[in-house]
């Protein structure tokens, strides 16, 4: 019997240390803090290696503008988003409302699909554009992003294609995980994703400035994804997505790289 209540004791203990330490927060609209959102026009370089050590490849050049307007009436970012590599491979354009992120308009075309998609979430519908392709959209491609957008008005979720602006709007503490409901329009349903922030690290930007930083991780069985985020401004200053086929980096200009 005494076993027994000093085990009870060592559990009514430790519970609250334990809790303690789980932060795991599910992101809200509120949870948002949209002051730190960077307006203005900012570019990343993305590039793959097979190896840490092996040379660069499949360099991409990513250019971003960020812009405040009204839209319908009411405060938004407008967003444009142009990947470069030898010609345009990628654009996309993004209305989100400005109180609490959500999408109100996204367009977005990659070259190798060869057409452009149309989401109004005002008006909750889709179109198909032929941009570059030889033959029509296939029904059942127009059939699945279309059943998998009207499924994702069924809860409040963050755009997945405009990641590098959520993590400037979330609020950071060591040992934090963030549950975030994440939907890319077009690219699957939407899902509950966790990233956790696993410590700080420091980079040196191109003045040989050191800037210290978030680190934010998102792991799974294909592999993981880590940010480096800048503590002071909220900017993600680097990207490295490490997988089966080796690894892929998204640079922000002026970052050197680790200190």
């Amino acid at each position: 019997m005494k076993s027994l209540f000093t085990l009870a004791l060592l559990i009514l203990l430790i519970s609250p240390a334990i809790a303690a330490t789980s932060d795991t927060l599910k992101v809200k609209s509120g949870d948002l803090d949209m002051k730190a959102l960077q307006t203005g026009s900012y570019s990343y370089i993305i590039y793959t290696r097979q190896t840490k050590d092996s040379p660069a490849q499949r360099l991409t050049l990513v250019k971003i503008n960020v812009e405040a307007k009204a839209y319908h009436g009411k405060p938004a970012f407008f967003v444009t988003q142009q990947w470069d590599r030898d010609t345009v491979y990628h654009s996309a354009y993004t209305v989100f409302d400005a109180k609490d992120f959500s999408t109100l308009v996204h367009n977005t075309w990659w070259k190798p699909l060869g057409y452009q998609m149309k989401f109004d979430f005002e008006n909750k519908t889709v179109d198909f554009v032929k941009n570059g392709m030889a033959g029509e959209v296939p029904d059942s491609v127009k059939t699945a992003a279309t059943n998998d957008f009207n499924e994702s008005f069924d809860a409040y979720n963050l755009n997945w294609h405009a990641d590098l602006l959520v993590y400037q709007l979330l609020p950071y503490k060591e040992g934090r995980t963030f549950m975030i409901n994440y939907y890319d329009p077009g690219f699957g349903k939407a899902e509950i994703v966790a990233y956790s922030v696993t410590g700080s690290a420091v980079l040196v930007d191109g003045d040989g400035q050191n800037v210290d930083c978030w680190v934010l991780n998102h792991t799974e069985a294909a592999g993981s994804e880590t940010f480096w985020i800048a503590k002071k401004t909220k900017e993600v200053l680097k990207e490295e997505d490490a997988g089966k086929r080796g690894y892929r980096y998204k640079i922000k200009f002026g970052i050197s790289g680790d200190k």
